[in-house]
């Protein structure tokens, strides 16, 4: 996998960690804090605005991109739509990120895996990992269909089973598949451990072509009902540990 590594600076959390002040790999850091409309939902001129900044800085998809927290999860759809071969998608989110748009067609951090499989010509199966079943079960069914789910169980139990992409993969992490126990995110938390985390990301590492991999899920700088400093330090951790696994 290319070592570019790309942080895109939405909320300013990123300001609380220093992950990407390693001399490892080749950091670019984009701040992203002004452009509005960006918040959960990226409206049709953010999206514009976020595709120029694309091409300004010469982002490319092969890489190693940090998203910010999972309220931005929906970049994975944007840097998705430049990977200029087919590919498969794995996703690792406590969330199946499949809604149906809340109205017009407008691109969300609940709806991007969807956007993806509806507009993306060059994705050719998609799996998801650690998702809630019953937020699954909500899913139309002709969108279940279209996915792959895999429980923990699935995973994790005599070695690691990897699920069985057939092209090139496009690896997104959401951190909030991992315990609220291990880990704070700005959103409700699944029950993988940093350690499988860590296990899995490896082992997908050695075994495919993993061309492309994105991370979100830090907390929120204002969010309520924890403490920011000490939830910032443990993602920042999680990161360089996920740094760690891909350079």
């Amino acid at each position: 996998m290319k070592k570019d590594i790309w942080v895109f600076n939405f909320s300013g959390i990123y300001d609380n960690e220093s992950f990407y002040l390693s001399d490892k790999g080749s950091f670019n850091v984009l701040d992203m804090t002004g452009i509005s409309g960006t918040n959960c939902m990226c409206d049709d001129s953010a999206v514009q605005r976020i595709r120029q900044i694309f091409a300004d800085n010469g982002v490319s998809p092969y890489g190693i991109h940090f998203i910010d927290n999972g309220n931005y999860h929906y970049m994975s759809a944007l840097v998705a739509e430049m990977i200029g071969e087919p590919f498969s998608l794995v996703v690792l989110d406590h969330h199946p990120d499949m809604q149906p748009p809340m109205f017009g067609d407008i691109l969300s951090c609940g709806g991007w895996v969807k956007e993806v499989f509806d507009k993306n010509p060059g994705v050719r199966d998609i799996h998801i990992i650690g998702a809630d079943r019953g937020l699954i079960s909500e899913l139309a069914e002709e969108d279940r269909q279209r996915v792959t789910f895999y429980d923990l169980k699935d995973i994790f139990g005599e070695g690691i089973r990897l699920p069985d992409t057939g092209y090139p993969v496009f690896l997104s992490i959401d951190k909030d598949v991992v315990s609220d126990k291990e880990l704070t995110t700005n959103w409700d938390q699944g029950e993988m451990t940093r350690e499988q985390l860590l296990s899995f990301v490896k082992e997908m590492l050695a075994k495919k072509d993993v061309i492309a991999m994105d991370i979100c899920g830090e907390c929120a700088p204002d969010q309520e009902g924890c403490d920011v400093t000490k939830a910032a330090a443990e993602n920042d951790s999680l990161n360089k540990a996920l740094l760690d696994c891909a350079i």
